[in-house]
């Protein structure tokens, strides 16, 4: 089988933007694995899934060399290095970022990418078939190389990530779409399924501001470590101001309880917020789309749990759900728990 139609694409394009608002499938927050490798003498592969940019330390050094913020293997290979990664949840992948950032003299020259669906045991076993997406391709030191995807591909579980024949590697993002093999049940609602979690295939598709995070960060599983892993918004100076985000349900539902988490969020969590539902076959509705309230406006307090009891909508399996606050501010997490239509 060829590789899929791919094509690369500038950092600050619009096809980088579009694909930024996809799952990261290897992201740190999704807990991925590493599998296998064959190396990992100077820093690693872990690193790769680490959602903040790379970092350059001067001064920090280990008995093995110098730090690197990055996967980075022992020079002289006469062969190639390799790392076999199990994504945080099957999914569709739309495109990648392979990022050399900091990796100057030491950088991986040539890389290529290989994907299987498989169970971990197969994969373990050496029994997964694994099937090129991504063909040697050259690597620039200290950047960011980024490739979309014609179509989307089909669904993967592991990815093969070749490094040609030694070197460094700061980041892997893989930006797709999570296709649940069974759905996540809700960790606060005995029966009930978190219909907007991004393990069940939920994400935010628009917003009207994420000027300090984004609003993916919604649906990750837990409570997050920092304040920076919620989605807050700029301050508003404008009267009857208010800020939303869309979330297209991983799988449509009824409503019947949410939570609200503002952790962390203690001078900046937003006073009140509602909740409507729609449904709409698009990724984004129509401006026009009819919105059913699901919650009215209900106040906030700081860092804490707030599960509220969904009072309009009941008897509708809505696709998206917008999430508002008035006027603005932050919140950490967005549960919305409730039955799949299907």
């Amino acid at each position: 089988m060829s590789a899929p139609a791919f094509r690369q694409v500038a950092a600050d394009s619009a096809e980088v933007a579009a694909l930024k608002v996809k799952t990261n499938l290897l992201s740190q927050s999704l807990s991925p694995k590493v599998i296998s490798f064959t190396d990992e003498f100077f820093a690693e592969v872990t690193n790769l899934f680490k959602d903040e940019e790379a970092v350059f330390l001067p001064e920090a050094f280990t008995d093995r060399g110098k730090w690197m913020d990055g996967w980075e293997t022992k020079r002289h290979n006469k062969s190639y290095d390799w790392a076999i990664l199990q994504l945080g949840y099957a999914g569709t992948i739309y495109g990648l970022d392979v990022d050399t950032s900091h990796f100057t003299g030491n950088h991986a020259p040539v890389v290529s990418l290989e994907a299987a669906n498989a169970t971990e045991e197969e994969v373990r076993a050496g029994k997964a078939q694994f099937e090129e997406i991504l063909p040697k391709v050259n690597m620039n030191p200290g950047s960011h190389h980024y490739f979309v995807f014609e179509a989307p591909t089909k669904v993967y579980t592991h990815l093969r990530l070749n490094n040609y024949p030694d070197g460094g590697i700061a980041r892997l993002r893989v930006y797709g779409q999570v296709v649940p093999q069974t759905l996540v049940a809700s960790t606060t609602e005995a029966g009930l399924v978190d219909l907007a979690f991004v393990g069940n295939g939920g994400r935010a598709v628009a917003c009207s501001n994420q000027h300090f995070c984004s609003p993916s960060n919604l649906l990750l599983p837990g409570r997050g470590k920092t304040m920076g892993d919620g989605w807050e918004t700029r301050r508003s100076r404008t009267p009857n101001h208010n800020d939303w985000v869309i979330i297209k349900l991983g799988v449509s539902g009824y409503v019947d309880k949410v939570e609200f988490d503002t952790y962390q969020f203690c001078g900046n969590f937003p006073p009140l917020v509602t909740l409507h539902g729609t449904v709409s076959s698009e990724d984004i509705p129509a401006d026009d789309a009819q919105w059913t309230e699901i919650i009215s406006g209900v106040p906030l307090t700081a860092s804490a749990q707030h599960f509220i009891e969904a009072t309009g909508g009941k008897d509708t399996a809505f696709s998206h759900v917008k999430f508002t606050m008035y006027p603005d501010g932050g919140i950490k997490r967005i549960r919305v728990n409730g039955r799949a239509a299907n």
